[in-house]
C-alpha cells in the first residue's frame, strides 16, 4: 500500500481529515499506515457482510472493502451484483 504514496499518504488522509496527523518520516509513516488502515467495520458494512456471507461468516470477517451503489444511478439486482462480484456466488447463506 505504501507504494501508492499519493493515495495513502495524501488523498485518503485528506479525505478523512487526518492529513495534519501524517508523519513526515518514512518509518513513522509506515507505522501510521498500519494504524490508519486497521479500522473497525461499521454497522452498515457488517450488516451487508452478513447479508452476503451469512451470519456466522459475516460476523467473523475482520477486513473488508465496501462499495456503495449510488442512490441516484442504476440500481443493480442481486443477480447483477453477483455478476460484478463473482465471489458472492459461491457463498451459502
Amino acid at each position: 500500500m505504501s507504494a501508492h504514496e499519493s493515495q495513502y499518504f495524501e488523498w485518503l488522509p485528506w479525505l478523512s481529515g487526518e492529513l495534519e496527523q501524517l508523519p513526515k518520516d518514512e518509518k513513522e509513516r509506515l507505522e501510521w499506515l498500519k494504524i490508519f488502515r486497521k479500522r473497525t467495520i461499521t454497522p452498515p458494512v457488517r450488516k451487508a457482510l452478513i447479508k452476503w456471507y451469512g451470519e456466522e461468516k459475516g460476523n467473523k470477517i475482520t477486513d473488508a472493502e465496501a462499495f456503495e451503489i449510488c442512490e441516484y444511478g442504476y440500481q443493480p439486482s442481486e443477480d447483477e451484483i453477483k455478476q460484478l462480484f463473482p465471489m458472492l456466488k459461491k457463498q451459502k447463506r
